[in-house]
């Protein structure tokens, strides 16, 4: 197979970036496309260890770069460049987390999206959003979870050690309170918030959609407490231990 060209792949990685919508096509190419890893400029391991960074986040990540050159220019002559596909890069390496391009405003792969992305060839889209205290939305006591998918993310999230707990609630704007949306609400550390989202919406997202239900997810900190608007009735916790 024609590998894809490092012009080709950044084309595509900058229209993934102003068109959402073509983020598939991107990723697609990512893994039969020439990328380029760090190692250390001198190893006798038999295998590749590849370098990692701590992202501003808290988390390591496995940089790698789109074109060679850029990974020469992160590297400062500490490190070697290596060359392989997306897909040997991310096969050889299984439950690390990636950042594309991080000198460039690249993205992250989390190990459940890398996942996703070679079994399925994509990755799921992902729109987050916060709450607070002070969010306006009416809550409904009658919230009816979908029992094929509470059983789901209870496994999901017993593997996520970092989530602490997890609550359901249906939740509709006051100014049409009969458009009801079912949320959940993931008590996690803010330096893990992102990565439970997307790993959650990576999981079921498929699964929403061939039962057609419409769900978001929002975060907070359970160090701060329980936040007002999930001391409501209608609210049920699925996982995890009450919180003070």
């Amino acid at each position: 197979m024609t590998k894809i060209s490092t012009a080709e792949l950044e084309r595509r990685l900058e229209r993934a970036r102003t068109h959402r919508e073509e983020e598939p096509a991107f990723f697609r190419c990512l893994l039969d496309a020439w990328v380029y890893a760090h190692v250390p400029l001198s190893d006798d391991h038999p295998r590749v260890r590849l370098i990692q960074f701590r992202h501003p986040d808290g988390f390591y990540a496995v940089p790698f770069f789109t074109s060679e050159a850029k990974a020469r220019l992160a590297g400062r002559g500490v490190v070697r460049t290596v060359r392989l596909t997306g897909r040997e890069l991310l096969t050889g390496t299984l439950g690390a987390t990636f950042m594309l391009n991080p000198t460039d405003g690249g993205c992250v792969l989390y190990p459940e999206e890398v996942d996703a992305l070679l079994k399925t060839g994509t990755v799921a889209r992902i729109d987050q959003f916060h709450l607070d205290d002070d969010s306006s939305f009416l809550v409904s006591n009658q919230v009816g979870p979908p029992v094929w998918l509470m059983p789901y993310l209870m496994g999901l999230y017993a593997q996520l050690q970092f989530v602490k707990v997890a609550y359901l609630l249906e939740v509709a704007p006051p100014q049409s309170p009969a458009e009801r949306t079912l949320l959940i609400a993931l008590g996690v550390a803010p330096e893990h918030a992102e990565r439970a989202v997307r790993a959650t919406i990576t999981d079921i997202q498929p699964l929403c959609v061939r039962n057609d239900v419409a769900l978001d997810i929002t975060t907070f900190d359970p160090a701060k407490g329980l936040p007002a608007y999930l001391c409501q009735r209608g609210v049920e916790r699925f996982y995890g231990p009450p919180l003070n």
